[in-house]
């Protein structure tokens, strides 16, 4: 049944902020979400304060209920599970995400293995290396070796394919709109059709799409977020925005923005806290597409409304179903917590308003 529920929105707009309830703002050094200073209200509680402490805007939107996820997506994947379903196995594809915006997949390929060349004519495409070596050529740009924590953000309407090196499986997420099409230069043997549908030769021409608004085509988040000191979101294109969200329990480990924990969302649990209970109202949620994300290293927590508590580690994906009140959080205590996520559009935080008037 649809509902309308007031909710919370500061007047800064806190994308992707990991369900913290505290009034935010950007780091210029980091490009991450800190805390507000003292005087908001506690994580998950909705607080008052906006920019300059003026008052949060209320608004009143139409909710659904919340935690209703439809296979393949659920709330935690974790790497441990699908190395598992996979094991005895160096090639293989698991579909993860499949919704109204994005199509996620989580692949292991040996090495020695080489994509067949390709174009996305409408549509960008996002590869996430977990472990391994992986070559991606791309049509316009020099080679790029991606290995753990790069994010190659591949332009519509440009040809690639990519080659694993080195020793062992490369483990990757790969990332597309929904409905996205793939075709394949009439030299290279194309893969056989799905079922269902017949390959055909057409012609048309194509133009590599240019690197702007933030694109770029490799970042890597230990060299270039953690060690380099770059924040931001590093894809935003039609229908696919990530951005990696860095965090330190212990800020003395937080070498770009010493004595500050960056993005930890609402942090480790204090002692004496009440169980979670999903069925409350807390932290925040999106009327519109899923928000979800790839551990890339360190621990996070993830509180999802009608579903639970989840702790993920490096390489396990996180996904909060729409409409859900959900809260995020790094654990980790020390070194760096970070959770590159996801969306099909840049997202703002509907904050809940749990017991305020």
């Amino acid at each position: 049944m649809r509902h309308s529920l007031l909710i919370r929105s500061t007047a800064v707009f806190a994308l992707f902020a990991g369900a913290v309830a505290l009034p935010t703002l950007f780091s210029p050094a980091q490009g991450q979400e800190v805390q507000a200073p003292a005087g908001g209200a506690p994580a998950g509680r909705g607080g008052r304060g906006g920019r300059g402490g003026a008052p949060a805007e209320m608004w009143t939107v139409a909710k659904s209920r919340g935690g209703v996820y439809k296979a393949p997506n659920r709330p935690i994947w974790r790497k441990a599970e699908l190395l598992a379903m996979h094991r005895g196995q160096n090639t293989w594809s698991e579909q993860i995400i499949l919704d109204a915006e994005n199509d996620a997949t989580y692949n292991s390929a040996a090495p020695g293995t080489r994509s067949v060349r390709r174009i996305h004519p409408d549509t960008p495409t996002v590869f996430v290396v977990i472990q391994g070596e992986v070559t991606f050529n791309v049509e316009g740009q020099p080679a790029t070796v991606a290995k753990r924590g790069a994010i190659i953000n591949i332009m519509k309407s440009t040809v690639y394919n990519y080659e694993v090196g080195g020793a062992e499986n490369a483990l990757f997420v790969n990332v597309n709109p929904t409905n996205y099409k793939i075709a394949y230069p009439v030299s290279e043997t194309a893969p056989a059709a799905p079922a269902g549908l017949q390959n055909v030769r057409v012609s048309f021409n194509h133009t590599p799409g240019p690197y702007t608004n933030g694109n770029r085509l490799a970042f890597n988040t230990f060299d270039d977020a953690i060690a380099g000191c770059k924040g931001g979101a590093v894809v935003v294109n039609d229908h696919i925005w990530a951005s990696p969200l860095l965090g330190f329990v212990n800020a003395a480990d937080n070498k770009c923005n010493p004595g500050q924990t960056g993005n930890i969302g609402s942090g480790p649990i204090p002692a004496g806290t009440p169980a979670f209970n999903p069925n409350s109202t807390f932290g925040h949620m999106h009327p519109g597409p899923a928000e979800w994300w790839i551990v890339q290293v360190g621990q996070i927590r993830g509180q999802f409304e009608n579903s639970g508590e989840y702790h993920a580690v490096e390489g396990d994906v996180l996904y909060a179903a729409p409409m859900s009140w959900h809260q995020m959080a790094a654990e980790a205590p020390s070194g760096p917590n970070v959770r590159l996520a996801f969306g099909g559009y840049q997202l703002i935080n509907m904050n809940n308003t749990a017991g305020q008037p």
